[in-house]
């Protein structure tokens, strides 16, 4: 458990494909009431993937201390990352900020795979898919246009999975991948389970899914709930 405390608890899961890898997750506590969270993938993999991943955690704790929107993290992160990354390459990010008087979530997405939300009362899961692009794909001014900010009111027993494309594009022997909705559906069906059980339960499904314990990709999921 990275964080916990009476509104919420993360559980975290992380396996590298190489020695290294280049996803990172992470959680700074703002203030008393305001968390910032963090998950994100860089292109490419091993150790070049991981020095730029290593350089992304030192932008979010600069960054995400000063108490900024999502907005205004994901510009400036972008200004950071892109002074340092290669041409080629770029990270993709979802950014959080949870305000626990409030009882609020706002995020913004650059480029990463789509947030999984389950609403305890409605008893729908759905997946947010606010637009943005990649952090040093567009490495100019305009990148703020880019940004899809969405705010929503949290319940108890309220779920915000995250993951990387490591495990939406892990595929099993036909080739067949295992995609969002297998995901989405794994997070459904086990939403009165902690946490923990909930990510257990992903990634056991996942390798029974691919039939195998080797993976091409680095595998990251990070479940958190509200409680009650």
């Amino acid at each position: 458990v990275l964080n916990k405390n009476n509104d919420f608890e993360i559980k975290a899961f992380s396996v590298s494909a190489d020695e290294v890898g280049g996803d990172y997750y992470d959680t700074l506590k703002v203030h008393d009431n305001l968390f910032a969270i963090i998950i994100g993938d860089v292109s490419g993999k091993g150790t070049s993937a991981a020095f730029h991943m290593s350089q992304m955690k030192g932008v979010f704790h600069s960054l995400a201390q000063l108490g900024m929107s999502s907005k205004e993290f994901l510009v400036n992160a972008n200004t950071a990352v892109s002074n340092c990354l290669e041409k080629a390459s770029f990270i993709t990010v979802t950014y959080f900020l949870i305000n626990t008087i409030k009882k609020e979530v706002e995020f913004a997405r650059a480029g990463h795979c789509p947030t999984i939300y389950y609403d305890a009362k409605a008893k729908e899961t759905k997946f947010f898919t606010n637009k943005g692009l990649g952090l040093g794909i567009l490495r100019n001014g305009d990148f703020h246009k880019y940004i899809h900010v969405n705010k929503i009111s949290y319940n108890p027993g309220d779920i915000i999975a995250l993951y990387t494309d490591g495990i939406s594009e892990a595929r099993n022997s036909d080739g067949e991948e295992y995609g969002y909705d297998r995901i989405k559906d794994v997070v459904h069906s086990s939403a009165k389970e902690s946490p923990e059980v909930i990510q257990d339960i992903l990634i056991k499904d996942l390798y029974d899914f691919t039939g195998s314990s080797f993976i091409n990709d680095d595998y990251t999921t990070l479940v958190i709930k509200f409680n009650n």
